[in-house]
């Protein structure tokens, strides 16, 4: 089992972001050292929380990070285009030294959408075209493609990939429709382990790996990455007592867009159900459960907003020295 940590930059406008982010480089750095095994940034544009944009945070962490995978957890990429994803991230798996993952997702937020003039009806349409061109520019060929959204012509791009084919692409994906893209277009479905359902992940799971033999796919060697929110205390009452009012606050902005309202009105059963705060022992349990389902890779966020960075550090640090021998890590 990986274990791997959001890096979480979503700060409300009116605090000192230089701040912020100093601590969460120090927060970084500790789970370098500690031995965490990967770092991820987050990608909102028009946010009603201040949110650095993820490829400048990448390259940020690049130097601080050892030899943690560096990914997005995720580019909304059909916000982007192709071309320009394919420069960047080809960029950063040189200045990384092959650490990069590229995350994506097909977005959910309309003023987002709106801002770029993409509708929301193509989105799916639009990350299915732009991962097909990303991979081919990745070969280091010319590339012809007469697409709906991204033509192309004997389209070429300024730096090739240090990793072979280029970086790995994970496909965040909630509904079975999406899981089923994320297995035919990605090299791995980055889940999202939050569902307030407890039915989610084993229903969903099986549609992945049915959808990866239909593609003749590996099922065996695949990654298996898992997105959970964690808080470890040395007591599971102490976990919740300082954890949850953080998780609640996030969550209720979060809520302010119509698509998450459900994480306001269904918060009690995110706490039951996904919400890792807890002892050791009691996340060890918990952790097996998902190893039992069969991810291999748990990224979880480490705080939230307004608590304090010697909190997150202390629950990074005993989350590392209890429960990673757990699972042979």
């Amino acid at each position: 089992m990986k274990f791997g940590i959001m890096a979480s930059h979503q700060y409300p406008h009116d605090e000192d972001l230089g701040k912020h982010l100093s601590e969460l480089f120090g927060t970084v750095e500790l789970a370098a050292e500690l031995g965490y095994d990967s770092v991820w940034t987050i990608n909102h544009f028009q946010s009603n929380l201040a949110t650095p944009q993820p490829i400048s945070m990448m390259a940020a962490l690049i130097p601080r990070t050892g030899t943690m995978q560096i990914g997005t957890g995720i580019l909304l990429l059909p916000l982007f285009h192709p071309v320009h994803v394919a420069e960047e991230f080809a960029t950063l798996d040189h200045l990384s030294g092959g650490r990069v993952i590229l995350g994506v997702g097909a977005g959910y937020r309309e003023n987002e959408l709106a801002a770029f003039g993409v509708e929301p009806d193509t989105r799916f349409r639009r990350m299915d075209e732009s991962l097909r061109v990303i991979r081919a520019l990745w070969s280091g060929q010319p590339v012809t493609h007469e697409g709906e959204y991204f033509p192309l012509r004997d389209a070429s791009i300024g730096i090739r990939p240090l990793t072979p084919g280029g970086p790995p692409i994970w496909v965040g994906a909630g509904g079975k429709r999406a899981v089923r893209r994320a297995a035919r277009l990605g090299d791995a479905w980055y889940a999202p382990g939050n569902a307030p359902s407890k039915k989610f992940l084993p229903e969903h799971i099986a549609v992945y790996d049915a959808a990866l033999a239909e593609y003749g796919k590996d099922t065996v060697n695949v990654e298996r990455p898992v997105g959970v929110e964690l808080y470890c205390a040395p007591t599971t009452e102490q976990a919740v007592a300082e954890g949850l009012p953080h998780a609640r606050s996030e969550y209720a902005t979060y809520a302010e867009y119509p698509a998450l309202r459900w994480q306001r009105d269904r918060f009690d059963e995110l706490v039951l159900n996904t919400l890792l705060l807890g002892s050791p022992e009691m996340l060890i349990e918990r952790i097996g459960y998902l190893r039992d389902l069969g991810f291999n890779h748990l990224i979880f966020r480490p705080g939230w907003m307004g608590l304090p960075a010697e909190r997150v550090r202390a629950s990074l640090r005993l989350f590392a020295k209890e429960v990673f021998p757990a699972f042979n890590h």
